[in-house]
């Protein structure tokens, strides 16, 4: 419980320091972080509004992670093999805090990026489809 204030209390100066347009499209951030970038099996993406909470390895639902309900809040503009302080190799779930759902972004076969689902606040583990590297962008948005 109290890991949920906490994500909600470092959501909200976020939201309003940042104006809408500062969040980037998935292309300008994968052109502006690459050069960072660790070798990746599986990676999320937030271009969302806020920090994401995300899940190095996904042990399951409740406070079995670094932060209790999950391991490190993911930046706005950032991917979890790119971000300083990050340079996973995987990224196997996420955390949406109370009051907040999540778009759900993927890439098809071409390469473009898709809204996959939409998922309602709480603890997820990252969809796999069976490809070679899983790209994934968790977009926080108001449920409001």
């Amino acid at each position: 419980m109290n890991h949920r204030r906490k994500l909600a209390v470092l959501a909200l100066p976020v939201v309003a320091v940042l104006p809408l347009g500062t969040t980037a499209n998935a292309a300008a951030a994968t052109a502006s972080t690459a050069r960072g970038c660790v070798s990746a099996s599986s990676y999320i993406s937030n271009q969302g509004a806020v920090g994401v909470g995300v899940m190095y390895e996904w042990r399951g639902t409740g406070n079995l992670y670094a932060q209790g309900l999950y391991d490190k809040v993911l930046p706005v503009g950032q991917r979890t093999d790119c971000a300083a302080g990050f340079g996973w190799s995987q990224a196997r779930g996420y955390y949406i805090g109370p009051g907040w759902c999540a778009q759900l972004k993927t890439t098809n076969a071409r390469g473009e990026w898709y809204t996959y689902d939409i998922v309602r606040s709480g603890q997820r583990a990252r969809p796999s489809l069976g490809r070679t590297i899983e790209r994934w962008e968790v977009n926080p948005v108001s449920c409001v």
